[in-house]
């Protein structure tokens, strides 16, 4: 479906729907630009390659017996290799290879890695892993079976090889990520572009997502509450409002857990499990709506958030609007807090390992003492180990806390956080010998979760097209606000809201009763068809 989508894409452009190829533009930007990276090695220049790729691909039609997708790597990797003037690789991407190569794109990359880097690296690294996965990984990245051989030689289902698969390459991620990406050596670069092949067959995954987003030194963006924080030297953020969008799609759309046919997602069956629900907020906090992509519901969201919060929004002119066979799910969170008193600024000072002063608030021996009253100590284990609660006007808690531990989600640090509240007997009121010094915060971001998108769903005859989230979010010595919107839009073949079926057309019991009595007096079991009539009767 998702081949048969691009190339409907692609047509709608060449017969002058410019809009369309935005749409492609957007999906596989960052796919090509992390493809383009791995053989340039300088984000600047991969930047600027993905731009002329999607520049070429305009201008020089895609030949009909290629797909788009194949097409527009190929391109990428011509650019690439033409970049760093290597005259043999230049040679292997000319137009007579664009022509006449039939080789699949992601088996043409591992070709390049393998001629490129050491697998003695790999396969120490393989070692590292459980055996339940090493013997997975080992037969098709290093001996180059196909998912079907390897798991006629495992013995396991094609299905639980593809599970192995996918975990195993998770696990060996987060073990070679702990390092930092400045100190990569060429195996977890290769295990990148592996990474990024997978992905060429299945759509960009919640994991190389994170990936990229480090590699760019940007936020992660979590989906989920329960979701694990990975040990990767980066920021994280989650906020509920995609859970929100994503509960209403199940439950009033799909009728129960998304799962997708010949695909499984880790992130949909985190999200499936429903760990955080509307009734978590207050109803002036969200804004929630769902309903066929027409003009006229946008307008209605339009006029909603700004009614209710005074705000616009910065995802909506991306939806597909006018299309009858769409259907979007949207929601935005808005909330903001101010401090009972404010705080004083502080000296700017450094954080962590990075050399640049950046601004903070608070309160020390030099500062005035009355935002105190705005502190509330959780518990003080050390210096490495403790936790403050901020008391705002409107009632929402600031909670931050201090821990060394790491790869817990959320909701486990937040639980840990908790019973050592509970343990904690020492004084509970900020003293004045105390000080408080908290970095003030401003971060953007926005994310379009690709493993959820393109596939078609189990049961139905829809996929999602975008699946959207964004979030903005400040703190300063005065309060904070924070603001999110999320949505899914989704297309293709399904009748929304649409009457209850009642038909009989399998097993089924017939009562007959008289109107007020309390038993029927006959009863049948139908059971199969030689009771009933055919057509022809």
């Amino acid at each position: 479906m998702e081949k048969d989508l691009d190339k409907k894409l692609y047509n709608d452009y060449l017969n002058g729907e410019k809009q369309a190829f935005e749409y492609l533009y957007r999906k596989y930007k960052s796919r090509i630009k992390c493809f383009i990276y791995n053989i340039v090695k300088d984000y600047q220049k991969a930047e600027d390659l993905t731009q002329e790729t999607f520049i070429y691909v305009m201008q020089n039609k895609v030949r009909e017996n290629k797909s788009f997708k194949y097409f527009i790597y190929l391109v990428a990797k011509s650019k690439a290799y033409n970049y760093i003037k290597i005259e043999k690789r230049r040679k292997e991407i000319s137009e007579i290879y664009l022509e006449n190569n039939n080789e699949p794109v992601e088996k043409d990359v591992l070709e390049i890695i393998a001629k490129e880097e050491t697998k003695k690296e790999l396969l120490e690294s393989i070692e590292c892993l459980d055996e339940r996965y090493r013997n997975a990984i080992y037969l098709v990245n290093i001996e180059g079976f196909s998912y079907e051989e390897t798991s006629k030689i495992l013995g396991e289902t094609l299905q639980n090889t593809k599970n192995l698969i996918y975990r195993g390459r998770a696990q060996l991620r987060k073990k070679l990520l702990k390092k930092g990406f400045d100190e990569m050596s060429k195996l977890l670069k290769m295990v990148l572009i592996i990474i990024s092949t997978t992905i060429i067959l299945t759509g960009i995954t919640y994991a190389s997502i994170k990936i990229y987003e480090k590699v760019k030194g940007e936020i992660m963006m979590t989906p989920n509450y329960t979701s694990k924080i990975s040990s990767v030297d980066s920021n994280k953020v989650w906020i509920g409002t995609f859970n929100l969008v994503w509960n209403d799609f199940m439950d009033e759309v799909i009728g129960g857990p998304v799962e997708f046919e010949n695909y499984y997602s880790e992130l949909a069956n985190e999200l499936n499990a429903q760990s955080f629900k509307v009734d978590q907020l207050n109803e002036n906090s969200y804004y929630k709506i769902q309903g066929e992509t027409s003009y006229e519901l946008k307008n209605k969201i339009e006029d909603g958030i700004m009614k209710k919060f005074k705000e616009t929004s910065t995802i909506l002119d991306k939806i597909e609007w006018g299309n009858p066979q769409g259907y979007i799910l949207y929601a935005m969170l808005k909330k903001e807090f101010n401090y009972i008193e404010n705080f004083p600024i502080l000296s700017p000072d450094v954080f962590g390992d990075s050399e640049e002063k950046i601004k903070y608030f608070g309160i020390d021996s030099n500062t005035r003492r009355e935002a105190s009253e705005n502190i509330k100590v959780l518990f003080y284990n050390s210096s490495e180990d403790f936790a403050v609660q901020l008391k705002t006007k409107e009632g929402d808690e600031v909670i931050l806390y201090k821990t060394v531990e790491e790869n817990k989600s959320f909701k486990e640090n937040y639980k840990e956080l908790i019973e050592k509240e509970k343990e904690y007997t020492g004084s509970k009121i900020f003293e004045k010998s105390d000080i408080i010094k908290i970095p003030f915060i401003s971060l953007k971001a926005e994310i379009n979760y690709d493993e959820l998108c393109g596939k078609k769903i189990k049961g139905s005859e829809i996929f999602i097209r975008q699946a959207l989230q964004t979030v903005e979010f400040d703190l300063n010595n005065c309060g904070g606000s924070v603001k999110s919107e999320a949505a899914i839009e989704v297309l293709e073949g399904i009748t929304f809201q649409k009457g209850r079926e009642f038909i009989y057309n399998n097993d089924f019991i017939l009562y007959l009763k008289e109107e007020q009595k309390e038993n029927p007096y006959f009863a049948l079991e139908v059971d199969n068809s030689n009771i009933l009539l055919s057509e022809e009767n």
